[in-house]
C-alpha cells in the first residue's frame, strides 16, 4: 500500500443509523474508546462513510441496503469481529473486544495518536465485512480479510506491525495485509485505482470461480502470475530488519449467526 494515504472519493452514499452498547463502562478498555480522538460519533461515521467512499466510488452504483449498525464494546478473547443481526440480514452488528483495547494501550505506552489509529482500523476493518459482497458466500475467506485491509491500508490506517515483503512461501489469497497489500499493487501496477472496487461489485453478481473476475480485471493474467511479478518487485529492495509483533490471539464467531451473506462472521 502506499506510505500515505490515498485521497479518498466523497462519500455519496446514506449512512445508516449507528448504534452503540458497552457491556463494561468500567473496562480498561473502554477508556481507550471512549477517551482517544475523534469523538464516539465522528469515530462510527467517519469509519462508516470510510468504507462507502473507498468501496462505493460511484453514486449510480449504491451498497447494500444496510438500514443499521451496531457496535458491541465487550470483553473477549480476541480483536473483534462482524456478523448480521438476528433480526434480519438489512441489520449489522461489530463487536469489538474491550480486552483488546486494553493491551494496545498497555503495548502502546499509552501513545495516543497509536492508539486513535488503531480503534479507527479496526472499525474499518470491519465494517468492510458489513458492507462488501461474497460472491453469494463463495470468496475465499483470505480474499474476504485481504479487501478488508486493503481498505484499511488505503485509509492511511496501517498499524506498525505490518509488513509489505511477502515471503516466498507466501500465496497472494493468504488473507489480511498480505493479500491487502498485493491488492494495492495490482491496482497501481493495472493503473485501475478503481480495481478492488470493481471486484467487489462483480462479486455482487457472480460467484469466485477461481478469481474468474479478478483474472478479467487483470486483462487475462491469473493472480497467481500476477503474484509472481509482485515478489519479484521487492528484489534489490532493503529488508526490514524490525523483528515482526506476535500473533494476536483470533476470537471465532459466535454460534447462531448467518455466515452466508456478504460478511463474513469472521475475526480480524
Amino acid at each position: 500500500m502506499p506510505a500515505t494515504p490515498t485521497t479518498p472519493p466523497l462519500n455519496l452514499h446514506r449512512i445508516p443509523k449507528l448504534h452503540l452498547r458497552c457491556y463494561d463502562v468500567g473496562h480498561p478498555g473502554a477508556s481507550v474508546f471512549f477517551g482517544t480522538p475523534p469523538s464516539v460519533d465522528q469515530k462510527l461515521q467517519t469509519a462508516v462513510s470510510t468504507v462507502l467512499s473507498r468501496l462505493y466510488p460511484s453514486s449510480d452504483e449504491p451498497p447494500p441496503p444496510i438500514r443499521s449498525v451496531t457496535l458491541y464494546l465487550e470483553v473477549f478473547d480476541g480483536v473483534a469481529y462482524t456478523c448480521g443481526s438476528k433480526l434480519d440480514e438489512e441489520h449489522e452488528e461489530v463487536h469489538l473486544s474491550l480486552s483488546y483495547l486494553a493491551d494496545v494501550k498497555k503495548n502502546s505506552h499509552d501513545n495516543t495518536d497509536r492508539l486513535a489509529n488503531e480503534v479507527m482500523g479496526v472499525l474499518v476493518h470491519e465494517l468492510v465485512h458489513a458492507f462488501q459482497y461474497n460472491g453469494k458466500g463463495t470468496v475465499p475467506g483470505g480474499v474476504i480479510e485481504g479487501i478488508a485491509d486493503w481498505l484499511r491500508g488505503e485509509a492511511g490506517l496501517a498499524p506498525p506491525h505490518w509488513r509489505e515483503r511477502p515471503s516466498e512461501d507466501d500465496r497472494w489469497d493468504a488473507g489480511y495485509e498480505r493479500t491487502g497489500y498485493f491488492l494495492g499493487w495490482i491496482s497501481r501496477y493495472t493503473r485501475n485505482p478503481l480495481l478492488v472496487p470493481q471486484l467487489n461489485r462483480a462479486l455482487q453478481y457472480s460467484t469466485w470461480g477461481d478469481a474468474a473476475a479478478l483474472q478479467k480485471l487483470l486483462g487475462g493474467e491469473s493472480p497467481e502470475e500476477m503474484w509472481e511479478k509482485y515478489k519479484k518487485s521487492f528484489k534489490g529492495k532493503e529488508e526490514d530488519e524490525d523483528e515482526p509483533p506476535q500473533p494476536v490471539p483470533t476470537h471465532g464467531p459466535l454460534a447462531g449467526h448467518d455466515m452466508s451473506r456478504r460478511g463474513y462472521s469472521v475475526q480480524y
